[in-house]
């Protein structure tokens, strides 16, 4: 597979270039099934991806050629992929060494960009194409500066949140329902969700959510602001 593994590297610089009007010169690594590539993208959208170890402290990627090959065939997206509850969560795809981002460009829109292939970015909202996070079915959607956005899917028995240390945001949080019947606790008090309802958690108020609909709950999530 290490051919295939350079091919869709090349794949997401292309994709990534061609949709950037002005990249910044930028280098950076991919350790994939233990082996090494190397890419540089340039200001006037030049790029080489070389199968050599970056220099130490270089910013990497780490994960598998599968993972990567449903990536690049749209089977997971990106922030799926990285997507964990807490910071000490493995995830299918994790990038290292995050301080030599290099300043002028957003880690989130830079990763979102580059490992969605094409545009518009396509994402899919099925089961089949999430992970469980915080306790219930989850795509991270797009993320960056000051924005994170999410589909989540509960079945009975499913609880989002469940844990305490999990259930407050320090920023803003809108709650989209889009399928389905569920119940949200905020704060102290219950709430019921139906396809249509939003309703909006300010900072810091604790909130889960579960379902007792057979055909299980589907919303959207919403969060913004600082610290975001």
């Amino acid at each position: 597979m290490n051919n295939g593994v350079k091919v869709i590297l090349e794949g997401f610089t292309k994709s990534y270039v061609k949709k950037t009007k002005e990249p910044s010169d930028f280098s950076f690594g991919f350790k994939v099934d233990n082996n090494w590539y190397y890419i540089f993208i340039q200001k006037d959208g030049e790029f080489e991806v070389i199968k050599e170890e970056p220099p130490k402290d270089k910013l990497y990627f780490t994960t598998d050629s599968e993972t990567l090959k449903k990536i690049y065939n749209g089977k997971m997206a990106i922030m799926t992929a990285m997507g964990r509850a807490r910071w000490d969560d493995p995830t299918p795809l994790d990038i290292k060494n995050l301080e030599d981002f290099p300043q002028d460009i957003n880690p989130y829109a830079f990763v979102f960009k580059y490992f969605t292939i094409g545009q518009p970015e396509k994402i899919k909202l099925k089961n089949e194409y999430a992970r469980i996070i915080h306790g219930g079915y989850a795509i991270p959607i797009v993320y960056d500066e000051g924005l994170r956005t999410g589909w989540y899917r509960i079945e009975e028995g499913m609880i989002i949140n469940e844990e305490e240390s999990q259930q407050t945001n320090p920023f803003p949080t809108l709650i989209i329902a889009i399928e389905g019947t569920g119940t949200a606790k905020i704060g102290d008090k219950e709430y019921t969700l139906e396809k249509g309802d939003a309703y909006h958690i300010s900072s810091n108020i604790p909130h889960m959510f579960w379902t007792n609909d057979k055909n299980g709950f589907e919303f959207i999530i919403i969060m913004y602001g600082e610290n975001a």
